[in-house]
């Protein structure tokens, strides 16, 4: 029987996880890190380190924050030999979570996004709303849709100096997401239509899982480009023509992860066959 810690919770993803791998006869451990990641990565490692000596698992996976566990990966491996890591190295995923540099991969394989604003002199009137996006945020933390100029200047000063950021086109439309396991060679998808959310702009709370295959497309050429291992969640935007735009990746878990196991993409234990 493998041994698997889980590291982090995001809501009601770590708890999910945890209890769909029990079902399923593994011993799983969950430890959650309260604190901001991104402000206490020493501290997320630390305590990381600390469970792995504790617990002794044969696999750890990150739920949520998957760049510090990638950032650490090669010295856990060190450390604790015969660890499975399930996460790819640190460059493919700080790829995936940073929408400025996903935007321009993207861009560089045809596929279709939202329109860049990429000067002032491009921004529609005042009244009329665009999507301002920091480079990396989890949970819709950072993305805003401000409806004037004065409110998009407000927002850049709030950025750290030279901290990347997106100006683009709201678009009308259905959200749809899309969860992938890629392995070696060979890739597991679901697609996903949000039927409602949590305010103008938050998470979805209800998805109908249904056929996209020009989504998986999609995902498809994105981690085949990079040779992904693991899992990535793609979102896009539907507009009323058909025509579907990426709007960003999630190399982690996603918020849909309850969903898919209902539906039968049992996605933890693809993801443990990818990395086992």
């Amino acid at each position: 029987m493998e041994r698997i810690l889980l590291f982090g919770t995001m809501g009601e993803i770590g708890p999910t996880v945890h209890s769909h791998l029990a079902e399923r006869g593994y011993e799983v451990s969950l430890v959650d890190f309260p604190q901001n990641v991104l402000h206490d990565e020493w501290g997320y490692c630390r305590l990381l380190r600390k469970s792995i000596s504790a617990l002794r698992p044969d696999a750890v996976m990150p739920i949520g924050n998957s760049i510090a566990i990638s950032r650490a990966k090669s010295s856990l491996q060190s450390e604790f030999p015969g660890l499975a890591v399930c996460v790819e190295d640190e460059r493919k995923v700080a790829l995936l979570d940073s929408k400025v540099r996903l935007y321009a991969l993207a861009e560089s394989l045809g596929i279709r996004q939202p329109r860049l604003y990429r000067s002032e002199d491009e921004l529609p009137p005042d009244g009329q709303t665009v999507i301002f996006k920091r480079d990396v945020s989890f949970g819709g933390q950072g993305v805003h849709m401000p409806i004037s100029r004065k409110a998009i200047g407000n927002l850049i000063a709030h950025q750290r100096a030279g901290e990347p950021y997106l100006l683009e086109e709201y678009l009308i439309g259905t959200d749809w997401s899309i969860d992938t396991v890629r392995s070696a060679g060979r890739i597991h998808a679901s697609a996903y239509r949000c039927t409602s959310g949590i305010g103008r702009n938050g998470p979805s709370t209800e998805r109908v899982i249904e056929d996209r295959p020009e989504l998986l497309g999609v995902a498809v050429k994105v981690l085949e480009e990079l040779d992904y291992i693991g899992v990535c969640g793609f979102d896009f935007k539907v507009t009323e023509d058909g025509r579907a735009y990426l709007l960003e990746a999630n190399p982690r878990f996603t918020g849909g992860i309850a969903t898919q196991i209902e539906a039968g993409f049992d996605i933890p234990a693809l993801l443990l066959e990818a990395w086992l």
